[in-house]
């Protein structure tokens, strides 16, 4: 089975690792992440590579930008090495013609498997297509590519985003990372009888850094999540200030992302859009700890898709 028509069947579990690329100014750091990608290989159908981008979003930055390895460089190596799925991101929008960029990857770095990413603001005039002309634009090349796009469950309108992207040809989601279940839920009760795969991302937090970043780059973080994961109930000790403390906070932020996962299956509608997991790990702190949240999510995530085949012979 190829990997699209395994996106599209929802009674098979489909993980991804998404992994930032080293910096480029580190040529040797590149040996490290293949060790890292090795290291998940035997757990994930994919790997998903992000292309990172040195973003305004209207305030500084919480942390430095560093030029990074292109991602299909890094793709290149991992399907040739390790034979794994890669799937690159790429932003659309600042190119008038994007297509060749994707000719070109797909026949000099083998990449089939794209995730199309727009701008990060609405408000400024870029000089290319937006994600539902770019997917209809590579469609009518004739690139024989598997697409996917980002979700932002909180945002208005989400459901009816996804649902003109899936028409234009992208077969899987990538969801923001998610906090809370309320809105992903609501999203996939919108989605009922898509035909393309949702993926819920999730990240280990072990340190205030991390929702300090993670905010930064717009995810959607509960004002009150800073308290609960960082500093426990009885906001008396913090993250920063205690061994004992930082495992704690990643100890509580593992089972926030299992109970996000099980409130999903909970509520899933009846003709439910396939359902994966994809783990980041955000920083290169947090490596250590994407693992542990994988092993966690991924031993429960295949037994709720499981438990979702059966019901639906009955």
């Amino acid at each position: 089975m190829n990997f699209k028509d395994k996106l599209l069947d929802p009674y098979l579990p489909v993980v991804l690792f998404e992994m930032v690329p080293p910096p480029s100014a580190k040529p040797e750091a590149i040996e490290g992440s293949l060790a890292e990608a090795r290291s998940v290989k035997a757990r994930v159908d994919a790997i998903n590579l992000p292309e990172i981008q040195d973003e305004v979003r209207g305030k500084e930055r919480s942390t430095k930008f560093v030029e990074r390895v292109e991602p299909r460089v890094m793709a290149k190596r991992i399907r040739r090495e390790l034979g794994l799925e890669v799937m690159v991101n790429r932003c659309v929008v600042h190119e008038a013609n994007p297509i060749s960029w994707f000719q070109k990857t797909q026949e000099e770095y083998g990449v089939h498997c794209f995730v199309l990413v727009g701008g990060e603001s609405s408000q400024i005039a870029y000089p290319g297509p937006g994600v539902v002309e770019a997917a209809r634009g590579m469609s009518a090349s004739g690139l024989n590519v598997t697409l996917g796009g980002i979700s932002i469950p909180a945002r208005a309108h989400e459901a009816e985003r996804v649902r003109r992207k899936a028409a234009a040809g992208i077969s899987f989601f990538t969801t923001q990372v998610l906090f809370d279940s309320n809105d992903i839920v609501w999203l996939i009760q919108k989605l009922n009888g898509l035909e393309a795969r949702v993926f819920l991302s999730f990240a280990p937090v072990s340190h205030p850094r991390d929702l300090e970043f993670l905010r930064w780059l717009g995810a959607d973080i509960p004002a009150d999540l800073d308290r609960f994961l960082l500093q426990g109930d009885s906001g008396e000790t913090s993250a920063s200030e205690a061994p004992h403390g930082k495992q704690s906070a990643l100890e509580r932020s593992l089972d926030l992302c299992q109970r996000i996962l099980m409130d999903v299956f909970d509520n899933l509608p009846p003709d439910a859009p396939p359902v994966g997991i994809n783990i980041e790990h955000i920083n290169k702190r947090n490596f250590t700890a994407a693992i542990k949240l994988l092993d966690r999510l991924n031993e429960h995530y295949r037994h709720l898709v499981a438990a979702r085949a059966r019901a639906s012979l009955k």
